[in-house]
């Protein structure tokens, strides 16, 4: 009787942990919609289960996904990032997703960094390696493409991508040394021409120096000329005045008087002309 009840309990417990899983993992209808290929129905059935506390962890990624369907990246985005904020969610795929509507946004720095995200959840993730690469390549970060596409090829030996990346591989590093080649003569040439500009600035101020000295030799003439000119004219009036006061002042001996009316008359002329 105890071993018939203890088998019956038994099944009870299973049908009842069946029920359970079964409940646990039972499709919300904004899934069932997504995987239906209605994302746009999906949204409105999966943000009011996120809204009420109802959806399942997988909620935000299937957000995300129906979002990114309809092109709206940036809800997608969005929804990717709340989910990683959400305990128990996916944090890789999330993640992942993420960088991918990032990448269709053309923000391909941030695609980046969702990939490194996810690489930092699970570092064998290699196609969030590979995407993170083609992101490196379009943001023009050539080092950081060459690294991970290197990486992935050691990650991944056998992978049928694998002639296409190395061909890849080998014209990044062609385009960066053309542009290290270029940076260095840009760099020469902007050493040269600050070369040539510092010396026309020393040169100008050497000039500006010389015609400030010339200016001031000029003004030093001309203050040294009119000098001499009032100089002359001074001694022309003095000379004048002394002339005028000579031609008033007459010394002919004849005139000369002895202090009388009478005028003393000399035989001979006087020595003072």
């Amino acid at each position: 009787m105890n071993r018939k009840y203890n088998v019956l309990y038994g099944l009870f417990l299973c049908i009842c942990g069946l029920f359970l899983n079964s409940a646990l993992f039972a499709e919300s209808e904004g899934e069932k919609l997504f995987k239906n290929n209605k994302p746009a129905e999906a949204i409105l059935f999966l943000e009011d289960e996120i809204k009420n506390g109802t959806a399942s962890s997988a909620a935000y990624n299937y957000l995300g996904l129906s979002y990114y369907q309809l092109g709206d990246y940036q809800s997608s985005v969005d929804a990717f990032a709340k989910g990683l904020t959400v305990p128990a969610t996916n944090k890789k795929v999330l993640a992942y997703n993420q960088g991918n509507a990032y990448y269709a946004m053309r923000d391909y720095e941030n695609s980046a960094k969702s990939f490194s995200l996810a690489l930092s959840a699970d570092p064998k993730f290699t196609q969030a390696l590979l995407n993170r690469a083609n992101s490196n390549l379009m943001a023009q970060n050539y080092d950081g493409a060459i690294t991970d596409y290197e990486r992935f090829i050691i990650m991944e030996p056998y992978d049928e991508q694998r002639p296409k990346i190395e061909q890849l591989v080998s014209l990044l590093k062609q385009e960066v040394a053309r542009l290290e080649e270029e940076a260095r003569i840009a760099a020469e040439e902007a050493a040269r021409i600050a070369e040539e500009e510092k010396r026309m600035a020393e040169e100008l101020a050497r000039q500006k120096e010389e015609q400030e000295r010339l200016e001031a030799e000029r003004r030093a003439e001309e203050e040294r000329l009119a000098e001499i000119r009032r100089q002359e004219e001074a001694e022309r009036r003095r000379k004048l005045l002394e002339d005028v006061a000579n031609s008033l002042q007459n010394t002919d001996s004849t005139n000369m008087t002895s202090g009388t009316e009478d005028l003393i008359d000399y035989d001979f002329e006087s020595e003072l002309d």
